[in-house]
């Protein structure tokens, strides 16, 4: 739960016509996360690349086709149930021959429903351009005008399109067309662009569409089976419109009773190419010989035995498997390739881990943080939206977002109960406080209360805040403390910038203030003797080490060194004062919940609703959605860059790698 799970590098050799039973149990145990040949130093030249594009290729399209057979009978793909044990048993997994039988399969369901599925295009396509036709015509009805009197002109010349909005493209035309006579209207507005009637004689045809090409004219056909008056064509138009969309609903019930008989058949079908997709994947980073192929990755330490006894079952010729010991933390610092990090998490921590894994992935070396996230964020969170009738709102809405069945929300479970913490932290601190709704005369406080915004009150509150920021800033030096040991970075343990001797410097100053002690020249000698150190933390370092030289080079750079390291210095003071201060604006936010919550009540009062519960409800309620909406957001993203820019600067690197075994899913 501290640190995240070791892990040991694993080497498997397979013969060529193996390799399917063993990706198949390598799949199905999910636990090997592949490294490519590439990464492998001891490899490099020695194995050939696997080429495997052409069949990740035909998947692909395999998978394309799939999903327009379900799209076309309304199963939405994007929730569909997740394999049950039995269904990833049921899981072909051999991506050089099952192309074809799952394309032997596709033809046939598509030669079942492809006419349909062909046929209701067509219609909704027919659908579309009777529409436009429709939107066309109801701008010559609109003026008066009907086709017959256009319709095989001996005289005059007529064009019906549109032309851009904007940059008087209707003055221009107007003005070229100013030396002849002709006739031009200005009809709809559709979208960016306005429609235009235009009359000319026939000998001045040229010069129209001239004028009108230069205006960006987009002519409109309108199509030579309409005839008659507009409003009988437009009529025709209609009912042709219902009798396509009447077809088409019958076809769709068609549909529905292919789906009936296809759907688990195809739901099967593409959960093969999505498996064979990612182990073609992965083949596509093994090495191989004229023989064989090679398999390397990284696997739990623990999930070795398991790995290795179902491999053994198989009792197959050729097959080899070797297996490191625990990479420890120190070194995974140099160990190619990079180590990748799982952490393991008990389920009420499991919606604090994205909080993490957003900001980046923890080394292998690294200590996972997310028990202390969740703790100092739920912390800091309660405070600054300290409520028990907000918190429980979140709570509710949280846990009944977490426990819905539907499978629309599954993948939102971990934000819902993520909230669902939240809300339960505002609640413990609300009652703390003493404050129900913005109101803080309804609940006894069990600490102390900001009522009427006492000046002790709001100066406990932010010394409050304070305490907090000292308790995260030593809470996270710690921490970084305790992984330079792990990696045995003594220097950066003891001098580092977030080191012991700098923590130690911090406390003494932090009791001096707590107990507003003088400073003697005892305090400023003990401040002395633990930020020189640092100062002089190379040569010093070098000293334990029993270096005769400083990095072997001369006077000059030792001189810069301790010149940079004393800079360094300031550059500490600064970060722990600063990083303290930092920390207020978890009172602040607090005190802003309160005075927000007033200033509410206050307005719904001047309103006229007064003391009448019931002219008053609606108005308070939007104000408590208001505030449990843009504060509780305003909040949480306040509490994240507390986390991610003040605590995790202290000890957490990032650039890690993370886990991601082969498995089926």
């Amino acid at each position: 739960m501290f640190r995240p799970e070791k892990m040991s590098f694993v080497n498997i050799s397979v013969l060529n016509e193996n390799l399917t039973k063993v990706l198949d149990c390598i799949a199905k145990l999910g636990i090997m996360h592949i490294v490519d040949k590439s990464e492998l130093p001891s490899t490099s030249g020695m194995l050939k690349d696997v080429d495997i594009q052409p069949i990740k290729d035909k998947l692909s399209e395999l998978s394309n086709r799939i999903d327009v057979v379900l799209n076309a009978m309304s199963v939405d793909i994007k929730y569909l149930p997740s394999l049950d044990k039995d269904a990833q048993e049921r899981v072909e997994i051999n991506p050089f021959n099952i192309v074809e039988k799952i394309e032997s399969d596709l033809i046939q369901i598509e030669a079942d429903v492809e006419s349909i599925i062909k046929r209701v295009e067509s219609l909704k396509n027919e659908i579309v351009k009777l529409n436009k036709d429709s939107e066309k015509l109801h701008s010559l009805e609109a003026h008066g005008l009907e086709l017959d009197h256009f319709r095989n002109m001996r005289f005059l010349h007529f064009a019906f399109g549109d032309i851009p909005i904007g940059l008087d493209h209707y003055g221009r035309l107007m003005e070229s067309l100013s030396r002849i006579p002709c006739v031009v209207m200005a009809g709809d507005i559709l979208g960016h662009r306005q429609q235009i009637f235009a009359f000319s004689l026939i000998k001045d045809k040229d010069i129209l569409d001239n004028a009108l090409e230069a205006a960006y004219f987009s002519k409109i056909d309108i199509p030579k089976e309409y005839d008659g008056s507009v409003s009988d064509i437009l009529d025709k138009i209609e009912l042709e419109i219902w009798t396509k969309r009447e077809e088409i609903a019958e076809l769709e019930l068609e549909l529905k009773g292919l789906r009936r008989k296809w759907r688990e058949k195809l739901i099967q079908l593409r959960t093969n190419v999505i498996v064979n997709q990612a182990v073609a994947q992965s083949v596509g980073r093994f090495g191989k010989t004229d023989s064989s192929y090679f398999i390397s990755g990284w696997v739990p330490s623990k999930e070795l035995k398991k790995l290795d006894k179902e491999l053994g079952k198989m009792n197959m010729r050729g097959l080899l498997m070797t297996a490191t010991d625990p990479i420890t933390a120190q070194e995974s610092e140099y160990y190619r390739p990079k180590v990748p990090t799982k952490l393991i998490h008990p389920f009420f921590l499991r919606p604090f881990t994205g909080l993490v894994m957003t900001f980046d992935v923890p080394r292998y070396s690294a200590i996972d943080p997310t028990v202390f996230v969740s703790l100092s964020f739920l912390v800091m969170f309660g405070v600054m939206f300290a409520d028990v009738g907000h918190g429980s709102v979140l709570m509710i809405l949280g846990i009944l977002g977490a426990l819905f069945p539907f499978q629309q929300l599954k993948s939102f479970r971990n934000m819902f109960a993520f909230l669902a913490c939240c809300g339960f932290a505002s609640i413990i601190t609300g009652f703390l406080f003493g404050n129900l709704f913005g109101k803080e005369d309804i609940i006894k406080a069990l600490w102390f209360s900001l009522e009427h915004m006492e000046p002790s009150h709001v100066q406990r509150m932010l010394a409050l805040g304070v305490y907090i920021g000292i308790g995260m800033l030593s809470l996270g030096v710690s921490l970084n403390i305790a992984q330079s040991f792990r990696r045995k970075d003594i220097k950066q343990a003891f001098f580092g910038q977030w080191g012991i001797t700098s923590l130690i410097a911090y406390w003494v100053v932090v009791y001096m203030v707590i107990t507003k002690s003088d400073f003697s020249w005892k305090i400023i000698l003990i401040l002395v003797v633990l930020l020189v150190p640092i100062i002089l933390r190379e040569p010093v370092y070098n000293l334990i080490k029993k270096k005769d030289q400083y990095h072997g080079h001369g006077e000059e750079e030792h001189g810069e060194g301790i010149i940079e390291s004393g800079f360094q210095v300031y550059e500490i003071v600064l970060g722990y004062l600063a990083n303290t201060l930092s920390y207020i604006r978890v009172a602040a936010f607090d005190l802003s919940h309160a005075g927000l919550m007033m200033a509410s009540y206050a307005l719904t009062k001047e309103m006229g609703a007064g003391d009448n519960i019931f002219l008053s409800l609606p108005s308070n309620i939007m104000a408590n959605v208001f505030v449990i909406v843009l504060e509780g957001l305003i909040v949480a993203i306040q509490c994240m860059r507390l986390e991610y820019y003040e605590f995790f600067s202290k000890f957490f690197a990032g650039e890690g790698v993370e886990y991601k075994p082969l498995k089926i899913s």
